[in-house]
């Protein structure tokens, strides 16, 4: 069973292979991060990525880039690898916890097919999900041996497993309350003396989750927003299992986003009777000693706990991705009830094989792309924020500016006091060059949030508008806050190019190297310094550095061919390459001289 399983969740994550990756996360975590990229392992283990501590997980999205750099489809194959190994895991603790086989498929092919998974195995960005719960399986093992044997390396074995775990996704720090889970499942009761052996990972754990909220308090990934009261954040948190349990079983309609619901009554009393239905059971498990489902529930429960938004988070109340660790228990109460129920069992595992892998191929679609996943939800849960917002932005990347500009007017439309939809207007003003309306939107973002990033947006609006002091004081704002802003040297160094401060420039446009080698206008600008030093050789060096990182810099054909005049040098073939590509200069140029 396990094998039909496995099988049938290659086929239907196999057309992810050939998907690309999405605008959220994916850029920041891979695609445009720099240590992932120079496979710098000093600058992975010594930073935090959106809102993330976890230095293994970039590690690995490292040695992806290395083989495949940025073929999207093995990003995504690695992802269904660690998924299929995780299935293996589950159904091998499963077999170990309830010396039942028939259990076990059911709890792994639940894991393995349901469709909730589907946004942790078909988002590049979630390899912290799904490696993370690699080493936390893996770690669940090797306790279950060291509860057999008492051997040392069983145990030293497991708290590395945890600290690995700890490292690829702060969520595991969960992992100490879950062996006591299992504790209660392997020993049937309930006893203090099984806490002893956790005390090194509790600290452990302790320590990680202080990490944790370091970084997502840095990455401004607290929200304040969601600062309820502690009554109400309780009332969602018991709104949200209740969720959980219901698109468990009827996994239809799922989105990225699920948004919090209204703030009433009937909201709260729905969370508070949620609880208190947990609660019961709880008790009367306790009470006829069933301790298999106990200790079940419970181990749903500590694997759910942190993402109920207790403490606020990101945007949503709750999510398919915090759903991939809890499903195993899903998956073993629902192996346990059928046995339970004398269900014949293998009827039951095919037919939620068939369900749920046509429910999981109907949801993959959703993931085509960046647009298809927006839509999805935009048609789900019209007119909220996060969703315009992207929608603007995927647009705008599109080059369907009309459809992004109105997306945008939406989106600070019905949030007007989140800074970040004022931003990206601002930034599609400037790319249809009308700096007096990025300006407005740049000071709007402004009066909102004193925002880095809209300070380099406006600098580059004056620098549109000739304004040079007005740029160079909002990029040395920006230096001031971070020295090593690659755009607002940049900035800089094109103000000083400019005003013919040479020297100034090239120091900026060196800055600008030092940060990132791999950008090619910055080596054709420094080429341009040279050029106007009547430097012409380093020029010629500068433009060929810029061609071999950009062979489609056509504008930088025409200064080499320039350059070339200079020093008496044939220039005509780098002049035909622009000219043929349109740029004028390079056309009269090749008339001037080639004819």
């Amino acid at each position: 069973m396990l094998t039909v399983a496995l099988i049938v969740t290659c086929i239907v994550y196999y057309k992810f292979l050939f998907f690309g990756h999405i605008s959220w996360d994916d850029p920041e975590m891979v695609f445009k991060n720099k240590f992932v990229k120079e496979f710098d392992i000093k600058g992975l283990f010594t930073n935090h990525f959106v809102g993330n501590y976890i230095p293994i997980t970039m590690f690995t999205h490292s040695i992806a880039w290395l083989l495949f750099e940025n073929n999207d489809g093995a990003h995504h194959l690695i992802n269904l690898l660690f998924h299929l190994t995780n299935g293996i895991l589950v159904y091998k603790i499963g077999q170990r916890l309830f010396k039942n086989n028939s259990i076990a498929n059911i709890g792994a092919l639940i894991f393995l097919l349901h469709p909730m998974q589907v946004e942790s195995v078909g988002w590049i960005s979630e390899l912290k999900n799904v490696l993370s719960a690699t080493f936390y399986l893996a770690g669940i093992l090797s306790y279950l041996n060291f509860t057999e044997t008492s051997k040392t390396q069983d145990y030293i074995l497991c708290l590395l497993l945890f600290v690995l775990g700890c490292l690829s996704k702060s969520s595991v720090v969960i992992f100490p309350i879950t062996l006591i889970c299992l504790d209660i499942l392997i020993h049937k009761k309930i006893s203090t003396k099984y806490i002893l052996n956790k005390i090194p990972f509790l600290l452990l754990a302790i320590l990680f989750g202080i990490i944790n909220i370091k970084t997502q308090t840095a990455d401004l990934f607290i929200n304040h927003a969601h600062e309820f009261p502690y009554y109400q954040r309780i009332g969602f948190a018991g709104f949200a299992l209740l969720k959980y349990l219901v698109l468990f079983l009827l996994p239809v309609n799922l989105s990225v986003i699920y948004p919090y619901p209204e703030i009433n009554t009937s909201v709260f009393a729905v969370g508070y009777a949620g609880i208190l239905s947990v609660a019961l059971l709880l008790f009367v498990f306790i009470k006829q000693k069933k301790y298999q489902a106990l200790a079940i529930v419970l181990f749903i429960i500590a694997n759910l706990i942190l993402v109920l938004q207790l403490l606020p988070f990101g945007e949503v109340l709750y999510a398919d991705r915090y759903m991939y660790l809890p499903l195993v228990g899903f998956g073993w109460l629902t192996g346990l009830t059928i046995s339970k129920l004398k269900i014949q069992t293998n009827i039951i595992a095919f037919v939620c094989i068939i369900i749920f892998s046509v429910f999981s191929f109907a949801r993959g679609n959703d993931w085509k792309n960046a647009l298809t996943l927006y839509e999805d939800i935009n048609k789900k849960y019209p007119n909220q924020f996060l969703v315009l917002n992207s929608m603007g932005v995927e647009s705008m990347f599109l080059n369907e500016d009309n459809k992004a500009l109105d997306y945008l007017n939406m989106a600070v439309s019905v949030a007007p006091r989140n800074y970040k939809g004022f931003y990206n207007r601002g930034l599609l003003y400037l790319k249809n060059n009308q700096p007096e309306q990025a300006i407005k939107s740049f000071n709007q973002t402004l009066e909102l949030y004193n925002y880095p990033k809209a300070y380099i947006g406006r600098a580059s609006a004056y620098y549109m508008l000739g304004d040079f002091p007005k740029a160079i004081n909002d990029a040395n704002y920006v230096l001031e806050l971070e020295e090593n802003n690659t755009k607002a040297h940049f900035i800089l160094g094109n103000c000083y190019n400019d005003l013919n401060r040479l020297d100034d420039a090239l120091k900026e446009y060196n800055k600008c190297i030092e940060f990132e080698k791999d950008e090619a206008e910055f080596y054709f600008k420094r080429a341009i310094v040279f050029g106007k030093k009547q430097d012409f050789k380093n020029s010629i060096n500068q433009i060929n550095v810029c061609l071999l990182l950009n062979p489609n810099f056509f504008e930088a054909y025409y200064w080499r061919g320039v350059a070339k005049i200079n020093l008496k040098q044939n220039a005509c073939e780098d002049f035909k390459i622009a000219a043929q590509n349109n740029f004028q200069p390079a056309v009269d140029a090749f008339n001037k001289y080639c004819r």
